[in-house]
């Protein structure tokens, strides 16, 4: 067993329900630490919202038969802080940002990639149907550090082909103001601009998620519906409040 089987290819339900794989890539780098108006950092307000995301998503019986959760951190260097597991049988981790590190964006995607792809030879052994994977990316800043540039332009060519194919559906996630929206929108050729969200409004995005993922589990609608929108973005990103299901 290679290592990305000894931490992707185990720990699954006895549910024979379709599944739903995500994977988390989050942002972990010092610039997390930031204060926001609500004198919490970032990070304390990502983690308090997503907390209760996943909180949420295992009173849904639906989607805590069907979703298998893990979760890349990136700060300094990509790290696989939950291999995938069922999210009913998930202990949230708390993620914790580290200080005067850089942003290895496309790296991390890379190894989020590489677990997704792991964990769908995982179901095809064992005879198991699963939805489209998603790709969950959040980060409040750019690419950093050595060879950044060339891993995210490798990142970006993985996610565009996989979604072309309908092998995935991305989540381009933007947090704050100080994001490169031109390098983050990339990421998806479906999406017409990357999700802008407001650091203190983080529980309204994960609201989306959770409302997305039990409309795909209990109506196995078409995952292009994910990429659509209610009215016109304004400006170079496309605000949370602005996204329907």
């Amino acid at each position: 067993m290679n290592q990305w089987e000894r931490v992707t290819a185990g720990d699954f339900s006895k549910s024979t329900r379709k599944r739903l794989p995500i994977c988390f890539c989050i942002d972990a780098s010092g610039s997390m630490m930031a204060p926001t108006s609500s004198q919490k950092t970032r990070m304390q307000e990502l983690n308090e919202a997503f907390g209760k995301f996943m909180g949420a998503m295992k009173t849904n019986e639906d989607v805590a038969a069907s979703a298998d959760i893990s979760i890349v951190t990136f700060g300094g260097e990509p790290e696989i802080l939950q291999p995938f597991a069922p999210i009913k049988d998930m202990i949230v981790p708390e993620i914790r940002p580290v200080q005067y590190s850089v942003t290895p964006l496309g790296e991390a995607i890379q190894v989020g990639l590489k677990l997704l792809e792991v964990r769908k030879d995982a179901y095809k052994k064992r005879g198991m149907k699963y939805f489209q994977p998603w790709l969950v990316v959040f980060t409040d800043g750019e690419p950093e550090g050595p060879n950044a540039a060339e891993n995210m332009e490798i990142a970006i060519r993985q996610t565009t082909e996989l979604e072309r194919n309908n092998k995935l559906v991305v989540f381009n996630i933007g947090i704050g103001s100080d994001v490169n929206f031109d390098i983050l929108k990339r990421l998806s050729v479906k999406r017409e601009k990357a999700i802008s969200v407001d650091e203190t409004n983080l529980d309204g995005l994960f609201n989306f998620l959770g409302a997305s993922s039990d409309s795909i589990v209990n109506n196995s609608d078409n995952t292009d519906i994910l990429y659509g929108k209610e009215t016109v973005a304004k400006g170079e990103e496309i605000d949370i409040s602005e996204w329907t299901i």
